[in-house]
């Protein structure tokens, strides 16, 4: 049986990937067998994650694909839906304690693709070590039954709907952009991730004190720090805040990409303010715009887009949802993501670190990934250069206002490249 693709994916080129990559630091060395096996008994558990890409006349689909997913014992990433990945748009890589899976975000995104790793952990686990009990109330078993609201491939409505709001997703016409952030991917070998822990309650002590949110917290920072550092900046600086709409869109289970970016501004009249005040301000934005009324801006955009080119040729999709991706892109000088306190179900004790690795080419030049795991806050702020000096200012930041945290380095990071089919 042949579904229906998100019309994002139809912006899918080889110079607009938006894949991603979802590293999982584990205490132990993977044993890689245990793991294929577990692989495969997902798979069978989130059906919609098994598949590959084809073309269908106009119109690209879904159908399913009863291939193993691809291990490679290697960093490097490999191509997505192409003889490389078994022609999946999943694909693993492994080192040592490291597993990366690689995926593309207008497939999913991290609360979508964050079930599937959460049941891969718990059936590996199972294997690795029998002797634990987990918390299987939190996690999607294999053989149950699979709720329909997960399988939807088309989740929206037909029709547009109804929405007041003041509209405040758009950012100043004129906003700061980082200096010395080369664009494309042929400068990838310079994308650098940093890694950051943070004690969840000592955190969360500090930001319920001040009306925050871990979101909005790690974005005063990377605003205090980027601020700090460009003091004859006169422009707006603006944090796209990824925020997902599926309570709007009223399909919580939807596995499908459902982010949107709220903007926090911080024009140059707050320069210099402490932490506590940039706290407010941001929840404040947050409130106001990531409210169900303006969620539906962006669901009714993504119903005009699928009206507008039902009956377009491939090529003509292809470019008319090039053009909606990269008009969303450049509104950002930094970009901040929260998943949210996800459970773990005791699997987490065997984790010591995640990072999501974005596609850079689509961000101001910072991208900043928060998950929550054990009594942890892991932060990965990345960058297209390897400049040091807002990670460090944010390092000083947290000392300044006492909040206790652990560095655990940097790395140069890549991106899986993506077939299309013709």
């Amino acid at each position: 049986m042949h579904h229906p693709v998100n019309n994002i994916m139809y912006a899918t080129t080889e110079n607009l990937r938006n894949t991603l990559r979802f590293a999982i630091f584990l205490r132990e060395p993977i044993e890689i067998e245990a793991m294929k096996r577990a692989a495969a008994q997902t798979a069978a558990r989130f059906p919609y994650f098994a598949v590959r890409m084809i073309r269908r006349g106009e119109s690209y689909v879904f159908e399913a694909n009863r291939a193993p997913f691809v291990f490679s014992n290697q960093s490097a990433p490999v191509r997505l839906n192409s003889a490389e990945s078994n022609y999946h748009l999943l694909a693993f890589c492994w080192e040592n304690n490291r597993l990366y899976l690689d995926t593309t975000h207008f497939l999913t995104d991290g609360n979508g693709i964050f079930p599937f790793v959460r049941t891969l952990l718990y059936c590996y686990f199972c294997v690795t070590h029998p002797e634990e009990n987990f918390d299987t109330s939190c996690i999607a078993l294999p053989g149950e039954d699979i709720p329909e609201a997960e399988l939807e491939y088309n989740p929206y409505p037909e029709e547009t709907i109804r929405a007041e709001t003041m509209d405040l997703r758009h950012a100043p016409e004129e906003i700061f952009k980082l200096p010395g952030q080369e664009t494309g991917y042929e400068n990838m070998e310079n994308w650098t991730a940093y890694f950051l822990r943070i004690p969840q309650k000592e955190s969360m002590r500090y930001v319920s004190s001040v009306d925050g949110s871990p979101a909005t917290f790690v974005s005063s920072l990377i605003y205090r720090a980027i601020d700090d550092l460009y003091p004859d900046n006169t422009l707006p600086i603006v944090c796209g805040m990824q925020h997902q709409f599926r309570h709007a869109l009223g399909k919580p289970q939807s596995l499908l990409c459902h982010v949107n970016l709220a903007p926090i501004r911080y024009p140059v009249s707050l320069r210099g303010a402490d932490i506590e005040r940039l706290n407010t301000i941001g929840r404040g934005s947050l409130i106001l715009r990531a409210d169900d009324a303006s969620d539906l801006i962006t669901v009714n955009a993504h119903i005009q887009n699928e009206k507008a080119i039902r009956d377009m040729d491939l090529a003509r999709k292809r470019d008319y949802m090039r053009r909606v991706v990269l008009d969303g892109i450049g509104d950002n000088t930094f970009e901040v993501s929260y998943t949210g306190r996800v459970p773990w179900g005791g699997l987490d004790r065997y984790v010591s670190y995640l990072a999501p690795y974005l596609d850079m080419t689509l961000s101001g030049g910072v991208s900043v990934e928060i998950f929550s795991r054990g009594t942890d806050f892991d932060i990965c702020i990345m960058q297209r250069n390897k400049d040091e000096r807002i990670v460090n200012r944010v390092k000083e930041l947290l000392t300044e206002i006492g909040i206790q945290f652990f560095s655990d380095g940097a790395e140069p990071f890549a991106i899986p490249t993506f077939e299309t089919p013709s």
